[in-house]
C-alpha cells in the first residue's frame, strides 16, 4: 500500500487539536476553559488549512524576494500564518474568515480571572467556531473525515432552569468595559448582515420532545432553518416569539431622535458636535443605509432602527457611548468630519490625476 501524502497526516493532526479544544472546553469548571479551546481551535484551523493548500498543489511557505523560502530563526523554513491561509482561501466577506478572525482578536483581550463572562457573551460565537470548522473539513475532505460521530453533545444546565438564565445574564453583565468596546468595535467593522449570520455567531432555541419515543428518535435533533418548508418556518417563528421576553417594548423606548443624540454627545466630548457631524458618523460608521436606499431597515440594530411608521431612525443608547467614545479621540474626529463617499474619493483622485498629467505636459 502506498504511503499516505504528507497533507493528510496534516489533516488528522488539525482533527486531534479540535477534538482536544472540544474536550478542554466542555470540562466542568472555571480553569480557563475559553483560552484553551481558542488556542486549539487555531491549531485545528491552521493545519486544515494547511492540509488543504497542500493537497491542492498550493505554497505552504513564507518567500523572499527571490521567492527562496525564508528561514526561521530557530531553524527549519518559516510557514504561513493562520490570517494569511484565511486570506487565500476564503472570501473577505465569508462569515467564517470573520468568526475566525475575531477570536484570534479576543484571545488577546481574555483575562483569566474573568474568562467564565467573557465565555458567556461570546458561547453563540464559539459554537459557531466549531460548527465552521467541521462544515468545511466535510466540504473540502469528504464526509468519512467528519467529526460528528467522535462528538458528544454536552450535559449542561445554563439557559434550561430559570436561575441558570439568570446566572449567565449577571455572568454577561460583568464581562470587562475592555472587552465589550472591543467587541463592539469588531461587530462595527463588518459589512451589514455578517454579524447575524449563523456561521459568524450560532443560536439556537431548545424545544422539550414530547409524545412518545421511536427507536428512530435521537434525544436532541438539529433541524436547519434553510431545510425548513414555509409553513415549518412560520411555526418556528411564533415559538420565537413565545419564548422572547414577555414584555413587550413600547415603539422607539430607550432610543433617542437625532437631535437628543447630538446633546448626549456633545456635552460629553470636547469637539464639536452637530447634526452634520451625526451624519458624517452614521455614515462613516455604516449605521443605517444612505437615504433613498431600497431597504431603509438594513441598519446595525445594536446602533439604530428604523420605524416605519413615521419613516425615521431612532437611535440607541449603544450608538451614544460607541459615538462618545470613538469621537473623544481627535485623529477618529478628523477621520469621520472628512468622510466622503468612495464614488465621490474616486472621483477626487482622478481629477487630481488629471490635472497633474496635464501640468506635466
Amino acid at each position: 500500500m502506498a504511503p499516505r501524502p504528507r497533507w493528510y497526516h496534516t489533516l488528522q493532526s488539525s482533527k486531534s487539536e479540535v477534538l482536544l479544544a472540544v474536550d478542554l472546553y466542555n470540562r466542568s469548571g472555571n480553569e480557563r476553559q475559553l483560552e484553551a479551546f481558542i488556542v486549539h481551535m487555531n491549531l485545528g484551523w491552521t493545519k486544515l488549512l494547511q492540509a488543504r493548500t497542500e493537497g491542492t498543489g498550493g505554497d505552504l511557505y513564507v518567500r523572499g524576494e527571490r521567492n527562496w523560502r525564508k528561514k526561521h530563526p530557530e531553524g527549519g523554513f518559516l510557514y504561513k500564518p493562520l490570517r494569511e491561509l484565511l486570506n487565500e482561501q476564503f472570501a473577505g466577506t465569508d462569515p467564517r474568515l470573520n468568526n475566525i478572525t475575531f477570536f484570534l482578536g479576543l484571545r488577546n483581550q481574555i483575562e483569566h480571572r474573568h474568562e467564565a463572562k467573557v465565555a458567556a457573551l461570546v458561547a453563540g460565537r464559539t459554537q459557531a467556531l466549531l460548527i465552521n470548522y467541521e462544515q468545511t473539513l466535510v466540504e473540502w475532505f469528504g464526509q468519512d473525515e467528519a467529526l460528528g460521530s467522535e462528538l458528544r453533545f454536552p450535559l449542561f444546565v445554563s439557559a434550561i432552569t430559570g436561575d441558570a438564565v439568570e446566572a449567565v445574564k449577571a455572568l454577561r453583565t460583568q464581562v470587562p468595559q475592555g472587552v465589550l468596546d472591543w467587541v463592539q468595535d469588531f461587530d462595527a467593522s463588518l459589512e451589514p448582515g455578517l454579524s447575524a449570520d449563523q456561521r459568524f455567531d450560532f443560536r439556537i432555541y431548545l424545544i422539550p420532545h414530547v409524545g412518545p419515543k421511536t427507536e428512530a428518535d435521537a434525544a436532541m435533533t438539529f433541524i436547519n432553518d434553510a431545510d425548513l418548508t414555509d409553513d415549518q418556518r412560520a411555526a418556528v417563528d411564533q415559538v420565537r416569539t413565545i419564548i422572547r421576553d414577555k414584555h413587550v417594548p413600547v415603539e422607539d423606548l430607550n432610543r433617542f431622535k437625532v437631535g437628543e443624540v447630538v446633546d448626549q454627545v456633545a456635552a460629553r466630548i470636547s469637539l464639536p458636535f452637530n447634526v452634520h457631524m451625526h451624519t458624517q458618523a452614521w455614515k462613516a460608521f455604516k449605521a443605517r443605509p444612505m437615504t433613498g436606499a431600497a431597504n431603509p431597515a438594513a441598519t446595525r440594530h445594536d446602533f439604530c432602527v428604523y420605524n416605519p411608521t413615521f419613516e425615521q431612525y431612532t437611535y440607541t443608547p449603544v450608538w451614544v457611548e460607541y459615538l462618545v467614545r470613538h469621537l473623544s479621540n481627535p485623529e477618529k474626529y478628523a477621520e469621520v468630519k472628512a468622510w466622503q463617499p468612495p464614488a465621490a474619493v474616486a472621483a477626487a483622485t482622478s481629477d487630481r490625476e488629471a490635472k497633474t498629467a496635464e501640468t506635466g505636459s
